[in-house]
């Protein structure tokens, strides 16, 4: 067999040489792109991680968080517990509301009804389901019967007690061993919450010891509430009279044009002109009373019915009760201001043995809203 000309034989290995040569050529050409858009991710990765270290440090100066000597990664896990804490305190600022039993006086629950004043009465043991019965109190200021709502939170002990150097807040490990020891709880009530006044009403809590409810929290969820169609369509007097026992320790409501205001005595005393009675006012709207009175008769304490042998004797009492109030008219001093209790004194014209009830009314005379709050316009 004879083999190719001497020419072709020549041939083959140039085409050879020219074809590795042109594919050494087109690789140079791929890794040379390759390299340039390794360089183009290089320069944009340190960019976004330059990017991200200046939104880190942004935030930690916003926040409070110190950042020295410590990982970016820890840096920001810091602020993401600096964040959850913010809104778990803005949730808790909005809807919980925290009760201890050696708790005095009122605290405020707000819900998307409008907000509610809430007390513990106490706790006892219930024997049959062997956990707590909680004796619970809801002032209703709004003109909404509530019909049905739920109570949804956690109970547990008392916060620890940290050293003057360590912050109550949720990155102290304390605390957060602290918050792993709450019992999470709900309870449906079919209690219904009158309009303008204080409902009483019992939960159950599946506690084991009484220790477990040094601290109980919890929001509420309204499921069913009715509009007060005479209050809201403004059927009858939007003044309405309160009666008020002197020695009573609840509050009694005071509604009025402006909504429903509560009042509580906390004592009197004999003066040389009249008998000035000491009391609280609390204000749970957005606006502050300037210039108010209460108007009324007062006089002394209500008949009790026990005291009666019958119901025509004490009936003749109550005539004779209710014929000799007197009236009064009494301007008060200070301004009622907006979200608390307002303490104030107002002077009764009579002997302070006398001044055992008060039947009266709250006249307001001038109510003035905050300042508007935003961006003024452009002129």
């Amino acid at each position: 067999m004879r083999g190719f000309p001497t020419p072709i034989r020549l041939a083959v290995p140039v085409l050879l040489a020219l074809t590795l040569a042109a594919c050494d050529k087109d690789l140079q050409e791929r890794v040379d792109r390759l390299e340039a858009e390794l360089r183009g991710v290089r320069s944009d990765t340190r960019d976004s991680v330059d990017e991200l270290k200046n939104r880190v440090i942004a935030a930690e100066t916003k926040v409070g968080v110190s950042g020295t000597g410590k990982t970016l990664a820890e840096r920001i896990a810091l602020l993401e517990g600096s964040f959850g804490e913010v809104l778990t305190m803005k949730s808790r600022d909005n809807e919980m509301v925290y009760l201890r039993a050696n708790l005095q006086g009122h605290a405020p629950l707000l819900t998307d009804h409008g907000t509610f004043l809430v007390r513990m009465e106490g706790i006892d043991l219930n024997v049959e389901s062997g956990g707590y019965t909680v004796h619970l109190n809801i002032g209703n200021p709004q003109a909404i019967a509530v019909q049905q709502f739920t109570l949804r939170g956690d109970h547990g002990g008392g916060t620890p007690e940290l050293p003057e150097d360590e912050d109550y807040n949720l990155r102290n490990e304390k605390i957060q061993a602290w918050q792993e020891t709450l019992k999470p709880f709900e309870y449906r009530v079919a209690k219904v919450l009158e309009p303008f006044s204080w409902s009483p009403f019992d939960i159950e809590i599946a506690a084991d010891t009484r220790e477990e409810l040094e601290m109980i929290r919890f929001s509420m969820v309204i499921e069913n509430a009715q509009l007060n169609r005479q209050m809201a369509e403004g059927g009858g007097s939007a003044n309405q009279f309160a009666h008020i026992q002197i020695d009573s320790k609840a509050a009694s409501v005071l509604k009025t044009e402006y909504g429903a205001f509560l009042i509580a005595i906390k004592g009197t005393e004999q003066s040389e002109i009249a008998t000035k009675v000491h009391l609280e006012i609390g204000n749970p709207y957005g606006f502050t009373l300037h210039q108010s009175r209460l108007i009324g008769d007062y006089g002394a304490a209500l008949p009790v019915r026990t005291d009666s042998a019958s119901e025509e004797e004490y009936t003749e009492k109550m005539q004779v009760w209710s014929a000799s109030l007197q009236p009064f008219e009494s301007m008060i001093s200070s301004k009622i201001s907006s979200f608390r209790w307002n303490k104030t004194t107002i002077l009764i014209p009579g002997p302070v043995e006398n001044v055992k009830f008060l039947r009266c009314q709250l006249r307001v005379e001038d109510v003035t809203l905050p300042a508007a709050t935003g961006i003024a316009p452009a002129k």
